[in-house]
């Protein structure tokens, strides 16, 4: 049976502020009010938007707020300064995945390429099932082998779970009970079927080989 996939060639091109983006989900209530919809695809569970965008030199998202969402931010390629109301100044590297829960209070914020080269950005917004007083933030790491847990469950109260996976040639992974899998770099083989990067796909307990070095954003509800 052939996957279903989308790919992020198929979408139109859009962005603010100078950045390049491609929008692949966007849910039709919760999502942004402005932008690229068009071929986008809704979410699952609790993740009701994701983007995959290039930021030049000197390029930023300019200081907006946020409210009753949590943003995940996870720097591809390059790096990112963060700016705003939670953790002022942190420096993002390649591979570091940001979390900014706004809890009931909110937060402000600002992501800036302050370096020379162009930095590859995806960004994902996730509905909280429960909201916490105080907004919170902290990063890990999408380490290189290893399947990282980056959101949900009991730590965030949410049931989406939000995984990165940053495998070698040849390791094999099992995709989650109605997952979407978006290959952020390299390659994949699914079923016989090789994902390249740029592609969001439906799983359900597939077997997974990175064909390569290969970077993949997973996302299912427990």
């Amino acid at each position: 049976m052939s996957l279903i996939k989308l790919d992020r060639n198929s979408i139109e091109t859009g962005g603010f502020h100078g950045i390049v983006q491609k929008r692949l989900i966007v849910h039709p209530k919760y999502g942004p009010g402005m932008g690229v919809r068009q071929g986008t695809w809704p979410g699952i569970g609790n993740l009701i938007y994701l983007a995959d965008s290039w930021f030049k030199k000197g390029i930023s998202t300019g200081m907006h707020p946020h409210k009753f969402i949590d943003v995940l931010t996870f720097v591809v390629e390059g790096e990112l300064s963060h700016e705003g109301s939670l953790e002022h100044g942190v420096n993002l590297k390649s591979l570091d995945f940001q979390v900014q829960k706004s809890g009931k209070e909110g937060f402000i914020h600002n992501e800036i390429n302050k370096g020379t080269d162009t930095t590859r950005m995806l960004q994902l917004w996730l509905v909280p099932e429960k909201e916490d007083e105080k907004a919170s933030f902290r990063v890990r790491i999408a380490e290189k082998g290893k399947i990282t847990k980056v959101y949900g469950g009991v730590e965030d109260d949410n049931s989406t779970q939000i995984e990165v996976g940053h495998l070698t040639n040849q390791q094999s992974y099992i995709a989650p009970v109605e997952s979407l899998i978006y290959v952020v770099s390299g390659a994949i083989e699914v079923e016989g079927e090789l994902i390249k990067e740029g592609v969001l796909f439906e799983a359900n307990m597939n077997k997974i080989v990175s064909n390569k070095d290969s970077i993949f954003i997973i996302t299912y509800v427990s």
